[in-house]
């Protein structure tokens, strides 16, 4: 059950800020796109998404994306991003992608901030791989098809849980 809770709770991939991960001891991310980097099946990436990822850059914090779609939707974005490593088809909550994403950034999964927008999946997973779980507030809920709607009624009950021990977030 702790596997379900993460380690902080935000708003948005914005508030992960280089700052943010020093004070934790953190040196490298893994990233989900759908409702983290940007909303449900959008193709291009936000103009302050891109401004956030050179920071990274600069700061020497390694990228990786981790996520479930394949590789025809999960390439071209990160060539959009700039982000050279990534993970398609990873069958989150599965660690075997988030340790393998640390091992591309040259980091233990301690050291590594994982991010996403939901519960069964990207906190889950991090977790089980022993990353820093960051679970985010959805950009955009809707669209997403029925499987993700069901698990986000399943993940309600946990969320308020979430939300009370990360007041005013």
């Amino acid at each position: 059950m702790k596997n379900l809770f993460p380690d902080d709770y935000l708003n948005s991939i914005l508030d992960v800020t280089p700052a943010y991960l020093r004070e934790r001891g953190l040196g490298g991310v893994i990233l989900d796109i759908d409702n983290t980097l940007i909303g449900h099946n959008v193709p291009d990436p936000d103009e302050r998404v891109l401004a956030l990822l050179d920071e990274y850059r600069r700061e020497g914090i390694g990228m990786c994306v981790v996520s479930n779609n394949n590789g025809g939707r999960v390439k071209p974005f990160c060539e959009k991003l700039g982000v050279g490593d990534f993970v398609p088809n990873a069958m989150k909550p599965a660690a075997r992608g988030y340790r393998l994403a640390a091992e591309r950034l040259g980091l233990p999964p301690e050291r590594t901030a994982a991010i996403g927008d939901q519960i069964f999946t990207d906190v889950w997973g991090a977790r089980r791989a022993g990353c820093y779980a960051v679970l985010l507030r959805p950009i955009h809920k809707g669209g997403e098809g029925a499987f993700i709607a069901l698990k986000r009624l399943c993940e309600a009950p946990l969320l308020k849980i979430i939300k009370k021990r990360f007041p005013g977030r």
